[in-house]
């Protein structure tokens, strides 16, 4: 299975991940959680081949990504935020039969490998319309077929879901739930806390590039939930953990500042 070995990646001076590791399981769901800015999309980008570390490790079954080359793709597959599909222009069965040409297969087994999805995420009654009519969320549905067709034994999730109607939410994660039975390895960022409460198995917590916490989900809240109360939701819990955290960041900065002002004095 995937897994991320002390992976770190800077850009210019700033530091976007600081060794960072965490192993994907399959069947299960891991949910990389932060702020803003706290790196949970590079760590992503480098777990599919986007970005390459600066230092540290990404493997699949203990071969590093990049011995795969283009056939790495077979194996794992990613729906970004924002995934938009190569011919815009084109009818939703183009697309998916181009995409499955890509991958060495015929139209017929295109077709029947989707069928399934197709069904599942109400798309059928699309497919002959031109995909630059579509909705985004019906985008983020095809988007997330072409990226099941190869079955893949790792799906990566970058805040796939962000923008979709509360249906299109639904059967997206249903979709994405279906897949485990498959024993596919899930690893998704979301700001979206009802998401993440929906589907995720584990959780791994990152601020300013660094792991905080890794562990599973019901670990995860009982860890940071308020004592005693146990309707805590998720979102209240990430809500705690962030405005603790942007406290000590405050109280950092205004100590940096103390110090350069007594410095300055100092040389007066």
């Amino acid at each position: 299975m995937l897994e991320i070995s002390h992976v770190s990646k800077s850009f210019g001076d700033m530091q976007a991940v600081r060794d960072v590791s965490l192993r994907l399981r399959p069947g299960r769901v891991t949910a990389v959680v932060g702020p803003n800015g706290a790196g949970k999309s590079t760590l992503l980008r480098m777990a599919c081949g986007l970005l390459v570390p600066d230092s540290g490790s990404v493997t699949l079954d203990g071969r590093p990504i990049a011995s795969y080359g283009s056939g790495l793709y077979r194996r794992l597959s990613a729906v970004l935020e924002d995934s938009s599909l190569a011919y815009m222009s084109l009818k939703g069965w183009d697309n998916l039969d181009y995409q499955g040409a890509l991958y060495g297969f015929g139209r017929r087994e295109t077709r029947e490998r989707c069928a399934e999805l197709l069904d599942m995420l109400d798309l059928r009654r699309h497919m002959d319309k031109h995909v630059d009519d579509w909705s985004r969320g019906t985008q983020q549905k095809l988007a997330l077929v072409t990226a099941l067709l190869p079955r893949p034994q790792v799906l990566l999730l970058d805040e796939s879901t962000l923008g979709l109607d509360v249906v299109a939410k639904r059967d997206f994660l249903d979709a994405v739930h279906a897949s485990l039975a498959d024993g596919v390895a899930v690893m998704m960022t979301s700001h979206q806390s009802e998401v993440i409460e929906h589907v995720a198995d584990d959780v791994v917590l990152i601020e300013h590039g660094q792991t905080l916490f890794s562990d599973t989900f019901d670990a995860f809240m009982k860890h940071y939930a308020v004592p005693g109360d146990d309707a805590e939701s998720l979102e209240q819990v990430l809500l705690g953990i962030f405005d603790q955290e942007s406290a000590s960041d405050s109280d950092q900065t205004a100590n940096q500042t103390s110090d350069q002002t007594v410095e300055g004095h100092d040389h007066d």
